[in-house]
């Protein structure tokens, strides 16, 4: 699968030099207020921007719906397997990674022109993002590279898991996708995200929030000393701030977008709903739960598998990577009736109690409003989305419940 995390967005290079050589004499912008009303052409072109692309969603679910459906039945993917054992080598580790390798040039290639028509006629086409075709490629690549090596340390361990403990392999698989997802939560800060933004210290640009941010930190007993300033604008529009990594590779950051659109208290507003998590111990509770959909989802594959490649006539060896289209059946069907609408709710719970701690400690509905007005209308978003969307797809309430919450503190 083809796991596109980095959206390509570029710096305009022209721009920003031509803002740095502006004369030290303009006139100093006015700083960041309050608001309390929405902005009626923004809120025009969200809902455009809404519509367009939940349609283009749409159409594109029952396109990979259906081409999976075919894939499945076809059973192209043994073909490939048996093809690759007979003249490369029957080595499982190579028959696993060739196969891998090759699975994800075609899917790479399929999808490109579906991703470049994605970014081109919706993130860019409504000033989204910032960024040339050029820089778009050249990040796609990087990303594709990236994925390369995580999805095939992902498979290869997990294929080995299936082949050295056929009987025991949804407990060992649980327990090492875990230690897999919290390592790469931790690199991911200080290894990937550098390498398609620049961060610098708060320190340098912005001493002032810096030691705000820092002081209320240290008041809250959250452990770091870092607070980054996240260069989005050099590649997006939209705003964005939070806590990034755990442990030792935990920091703050707070973007370009947010630092110049937001007053102080609302870029607060905004970390102590990230830091709620933290005291809420939401980060253990979603390790738990986790945990607990894992093993069930592995579990229940286990014992699903046979009658269901039975039934599509495919090898009976769940270790066959041949048979990689009835696993991805069997996960999409167990997650889509089973763990997607509960954890999502659960998920809208734990966010609504992040909210209210946040707007409890500034105590000032103002604030909170003022927020949520900016970020709709800087990222486009839809407030009150169809109550479909909001429980078949929304991890975070609807802007409008959450700014109800608000105004009920």
């Amino acid at each position: 699968m083809s796991t596109r995390i980095f959206d390509g967005i570029s710096m305009l290079e022209e721009d920003i030099q031509s803002n740095n050589e502006e004369s030290d004499s303009e006139v100093e912008s006015t700083p960041p207020q309050l608001v309390s009303e929405f902005d009626k052409e923004r809120r025009e072109l969200a809902l455009s921007y809404t519509r367009a692309s939940r349609r283009f969603g749409f159409k594109m679910t029952i396109v990979s719906l259906f081409v999976s459906f075919i894939l499945l039945i076809s059973k192209i993917t043994v073909e490939l397997e048996r093809v690759i054992s007979l003249h490369v080598s029957d080595n499982p580790f190579v028959i696993v990674g060739l196969f891998f390798l090759i699975s994800f040039l075609v899917i790479t290639i399929v999808e490109l022109p579906i991703a470049y028509y994605t970014f081109s006629q919706y993130s860019r086409k409504y000033g989204l993002v910032i960024l040339s075709n050029r820089r778009w490629i050249k990040r796609q690549i990087k990303g594709d590279f990236i994925s390369i090596l995580l999805g095939l340390i992902l498979i290869e361990g997990f294929y080995w898991i299936l082949r050295a403990f056929p009987d025991s392999w949804w407990i060992l698989g649980t327990v090492a996708l875990l230690l897999f997802s919290l390592i790469l939560g931790s690199i991911v800060p200080i290894l990937i995200l550098p390498r398609f933004y620049k961060f610098t210290a708060l320190h340098d640009s912005h001493p002032e929030l810096a030691t705000e941010v820092l002081q209320m930190v240290e008041t809250l007993e959250v452990k770091t000393t870092k607070v980054l300033n996240w260069h989005l604008g050099e590649v997006a529009t939209v705003g964005n701030a939070g806590l990034m990594g755990f442990g030792s590779t935990r920091r703050i950051v707070i973007a370009d977008t947010m630092l110049e659109r937001y007053t102080p208290e609302e870029i607060k507003w905004v970390l102590l709903h990230e830091i709620a998590h933290f005291k809420h111990r939401d980060l253990w509770r979603q390790i738990f739960l986790s945990i607990l959909t894992t093993i069930g989802l592995f579990f229940l594959t286990h014992n699903l598998f046979s009658p269901i490649a039975e039934l599509f006539g495919y090898p009976l060896d769940i270790s066959s990577i041949g048979t990689l289209p009835v696993l991805g059946f069997i996960f999409f069907i167990i997650n889509s009736i089973l763990f997607n609408v509960p954890s999502l709710a659960y998920s809208r719970k734990r966010e609504a109690a992040a909210d209210a701690f946040a707007s409890a400690y500034m105590n000032d509905p103002s604030i909170t409003t003022s927020l949520f007005i900016k970020m709709a209308d800087q990222n486009l978003a839809d407030i009150d989305p169809p109550w479909w969307e909001k429980y078949f797809f929304l991890s975070h309430p609807p802007i409008i419940e959450r700014m109800g919450q608000s105004d009920d503190q």
